[in-house]
């Protein structure tokens, strides 16, 4: 290669590096603050979280404070609201009836799970009788069973 040939690619490299660092500075300080703010954000949330333990374990205690002061009000309370109160015949889980009911229905396991807001599996040990749904789901059963088909239907199609 020749002198100017040499001289002119230098010259060229150092201009572009001249120009870059223009450009790579601005981004530098942009980052550099970006970090800053990054970390003073992980300290907030570090003093929000403190804060929601220390405020959970006072509720915590208030409420275990309140229920040694007032045992009997609140026993008496929850079993006013419990089904233990409720009168008449207590409902007894059938297996058959939930079989029953599907093929009255006319439906599949996966559109009595719809129905009743469950997994196609529920639906399946339920029907077995390897499982008994819990009270939650209970509550649904007990209305599915008392439902009609076109009113099942209808909440299958929604």
């Amino acid at each position: 290669m020749t002198a100017f040939s040499e001289s002119f690619r230098s010259e060229v490299a150092r201009i572009a590096r001249k120009e870059n660092k223009g450009e790579v500075a601005s981004l530098r300080k942009a980052v550099t603050s970006q970090r800053g703010d990054i970390a003073a954000l992980k300290r907030d949330v570090k003093e929000l979280a403190s804060q929601v333990r220390s405020l959970t374990k006072a509720l915590e205690r208030a409420i275990v404070g309140a229920e040694q002061r007032r045992p009997a009000q609140q026993a008496e309370a929850v079993s006013e609201q419990g089904p233990a109160t409720r009168r008449g015949r207590a409902f007894v889980f059938s297996h058959e009836a939930l079989v029953a009911k599907r093929q009255a229905f006319q439906m599949t396991q996966k559109e009595m799970a719809r129905l009743l807001g469950v997994s196609s599996l529920s639906v399946y040990k339920w029907e077995k009788g390897t499982v008994t749904p819990r009270e939650a789901q209970l509550v649904r059963v007990r209305k599915v069973l008392k439902m009609g088909v076109r009113e099942a239907r209808k909440l299958i199609a929604e």
